[in-house]
């Protein structure tokens, strides 16, 4: 079955191929530059960033270009928070070092005075989030997967009760973030143990070739409280970059976010806990 399944994929590939003999010249529609965000509030004390982008035309292969001089503000209860734009690097904009998330608490971005072409001076984009509570992790173990030939590496911890919960899982090995993007990051729900005890679930799986984890490597997962709609988002992510089947799948899109007045991008809260591990391994000990 499974060969028969391969072989009509080729026949309809080559069907494909041998169909186009006219020449076709595709005329793509451009679109308005548009303002792109990225920012998030954590538990951690610590100088958060806001960063500003202007989106790009699909082919567009030149870096991606920052904007400076905007206002950026973040407004919790009755006090607001300006973020200020850093020397060093131009369209990232800095909270106080003293300044962290609360969980429960709301916060409200207002960004205003963004130079770009059709975008008025004082048009705001806004977005805000709520804060969850954190669920710390318990611990965290590294082993391997002889059936993928992969590390496994899984946490132990206890769900909260009488609530969904949203996770995102990072990772760090001697102090320096080993999955740095949202497709690198994992993200998950609490619906096969709501209210339990989650016994070492797997969470990274991570290629032996690409990742040299060597004895005495500290590692430490990073577990993020989201929000439900920033996990959906994060989740929109993850299937725009995997890709699809070309023959059968919709163009890529922008992942929606929930940046105000047609913006990209996200802003949201969430609060973090860690936990360091040991590995004791190198990979010749499972080979």
């Amino acid at each position: 079955m499974k060969k028969a399944q391969i072989f009509c994929t080729f026949a309809l590939m080559a069907f494909a191929l041998l169909s186009c003999e006219e020449e076709i010249n595709l005329h793509l529609k451009t679109s308005a530059t548009r303002l792109v965000v990225g920012g998030m509030i954590t538990s951690d004390t610590t100088q958060h960033i806001i960063t500003l982008t202007q989106s790009a035309h699909y082919f567009d292969s030149t870096q991606v270009k920052y904007i400076s001089g905007a206002l950026v503000e973040v407004m919790v209860a009755d006090s607001t928070v300006v973020f200020t734009e850093s020397d060093e690097h131009p369209g990232w904009y800095l909270s106080p070092e003293d300044f962290y998330g609360v969980p429960g608490n709301e916060y409200r971005l207002r960004i205003t005075n963004v130079g770009l072409p059709g975008i008025s001076t004082d048009e705001e984009f806004t977005a805000s989030s709520i804060m969850p509570a954190i669920a710390p992790i318990d611990s965290a173990s590294i082993g391997y997967s002889h059936e993928w030939d992969l590390w496994k590496i899984v946490i132990s911890a206890q769900d909260p009760a009488d609530q969904r919960n949203y996770y995102m899982f990072s990772l760090q090995r001697n102090g320096r973030q080993i999955t740095k993007s949202l497709k690198e990051k994992t993200i998950l729900d609490d619906r096969l143990f709501d209210g339990k005890y989650a016994s070492e679930v797997w969470i990274f799986g991570l290629d032996t070739e690409e990742y040299d984890f060597q004895p005495n490597d500290t590692l430490t997962m990073e577990c993020y409280n989201i929000t439900k709609e920033f996990y959906y988002y994060v989740y929109a992510v993850h299937v725009e970059m995997q890709g699809s089947n070309p023959l059968f799948s919709g163009s890529p899109a922008n992942v929606p976010g929930n940046i105000s007045n047609n913006a990209l991008g996200y802003f949201t809260a969430c609060g973090v806990s860690r936990v360091d591990f040991i590995n004791p391994y190198r990979i010749e000990d499972f080979k």
